[in-house]
């Protein structure tokens, strides 16, 4: 009885431990959105490497870290090649331009690309080689599935999984990616790491240590590191030549010693992978693939072969369309089985056309991550006070966030805008303060008469003049205008 009377108390410590560290983090997170300002941010730091730029924003400025996330843009060269990294937490990557390959690499799954499935139909086989390896002679190659992807996916990857991005395209492949640092499954702290077998440092890790170093902090953990010496070095290498069952030089260019080509290097030759023509079989394969989540069948079909992709920005995925105003397109868990309960994340592509206005409306349960891909549009977004914390012109490559009840209004330049917006929840809802869908237009024109005091005709003004319901033709002007 005692045994048992002390075992259940040390739970009862350790659960209200776990929970108050629970609402510790919370708090210091909701603190962070105490903004009396918000500003479009640009890249705070640039890393070249030899195919391409890594620009990263910095994720220590307020807004981003009320929202809990990171940012970070990648512009890979043809031929260039992101190498395979995974994550502390779960990231939404949007594609601004170009045309790539997305490999992603999951423990347990089974390798179903192999270059023997040339002699079937629809299967093309894009290189061949041979390699010689403790004997043994393997004539093509095999791996788990690569995805193509192009201008206006989304692509989500979940905590911890490998992936890498190769351009097979003839322009250059940008991207931008949203790292939920904030996420239930980052068991660490809210800093973004990004960890690779081949860099022992990564971009995030060289922006804190230059931060440090302004702070007069990197200077002893430099010599700590000089202190390790090569030996040390040596038999990590050896260690993991015996768990590889290869070489220790091999290790020691696995490891990226004396490599300065960067986290995007270039393939020479192009990248040789197996890959099959897409058409209408595999189309509809990802509709049975979704079938197939919702019924829940087995671990591959419901992890290995799950649909990662989906394409926002074409004209045919709107969900809203106005013709003089422009098109809104997004993405769900519905859409997208993975975010629910996973990557918990949600994302709209917008094309405002010149002029046009995206009416005054607030995110209901998510901060919205917003970045601007082409044009600019003057933003005016009010907090929960009435109080403006931004007017400001916002122009391509910027990001700003908006937190959540943040009522946001945007209007068009003269070349148009184009955006996305991601969303800290898996379904991302908004409500419109003015337009067909309002707020103002769900009440009766008595009570907004007697809130407003106006006079009712003035109330029916209010609530039928503007008869669209998200985006306005840049027609409209008022005379205090």
């Amino acid at each position: 009885m005692g045994k048992s009377l002390c075992l259940s108390l040390c739970f009862l410590v350790l659960f209200h431990g776990c929970i108050c560290i629970a609402q510790q983090q919370q708090e210091r997170q909701q603190n962070k959105c105490r903004i009396s300002r918000l500003s479009a941010q640009e890249p705070s730091n640039r890393i070249q490497s030899e195919a391409g730029v890594t620009e990263i924003y910095d994720h220590n400025n307020q807004q981003l870290q009320c929202a809990g996330v990171a940012v970070v843009r990648y512009i890979i060269k043809p031929r260039g090649l992101l190498l395979p990294s995974y994550l502390n937490a779960p990231q939404l990557m949007y594609f601004i331009q170009g045309r790539g390959l997305q490999g992603i690499m999951i423990s347990g799954c089974p390798e179903t690309f192999q270059s023997f499935q040339e002699s079937q139909q629809g299967v093309q086989q894009v290189g061949e080689q041979e390699e010689q390896q403790g004997g043994h002679q393997f004539s093509g190659d095999q791996h788990q599935k690569i995805r193509e992807v192009q201008e206006g996916d989304v692509f989500v990857v979940s905590t911890g999984v490998g992936h890498f991005i190769y351009n097979n395209g003839n322009n250059r492949l940008i991207l931008v990616s949203v790292i939920d640092i904030s996420n239930d499954a980052n068991q660490l702290d809210f800093q973004p790491r990004v960890l690779s077998c081949r860099s022992p440092q990564n971009e995030f890790q060289q922006q804190r240590s230059e931060d440090a170093q302004q702070q007069g902090q990197g200077q002893e953990q430099e010599q700590e590191q000089e202190q390790e010496g090569s030996q040390e070095v040596h038999r990590r290498a050896l260690r993991l030549a015996e768990a590889f069952n290869v070489d220790a030089q091999l290790i020691r260019k696995l490891q990226g010693q004396n490599d300065s080509r960067g986290n995007i290097v270039r393939v020479e030759g192009g990248l040789q992978a197996v890959l099959p023509q897409r058409g209408q079989e595999e189309q509809g394969s990802e509709q049975q693939e979704d079938r197939l989540h919702a019924h829940g069948n087995g671990f591959e079909e419901i992890i290995c072969s799950l649909r990662l992709k989906q394409n926002i920005g074409e004209p045919r995925r709107a969900d809203v369309y106005t013709p003089l105003g422009g098109r809104i397109g997004g993405i769900t868990s519905f859409d997208l089985p993975i975010l629910k309960g996973i990557v918990k994340l949600s994302a709209r592509r917008a094309f405002l056309y010149k002029g046009a206005m995206l009416l005054p409306h607030y995110d209901m349960n998510a901060h919205s991550i917003i970045y601007a891909i082409r044009g600019s549009a003057k933003f005016q977004i009010v907090q929960n006070q009435g109080r403006t914390v931004f007017n400001d012109v916002v122009t391509a490559g910027r990001v700003i966030v908006v937190p959540q009840n943040f009522a946001l209004m945007m209007k068009a330049g003269d070349s148009g805008f184009e955006f996305v917006a991601i969303k800290t929840d898996e379904n991302g809802m908004i409500n419109t303060l003015a337009g067909d869908l309002s707020l103002i237009r769900a009440m009766p024109v008595k009570a907004i008469a007697s809130a407003y005091q106006i006079s009712e005709e003035q109330a029916k003004e209010l609530k039928f003049n503007r008869m669209e319901a998200s985006i306005a033709p840049g027609r409209f002007r008022s005379e205090s205008a």
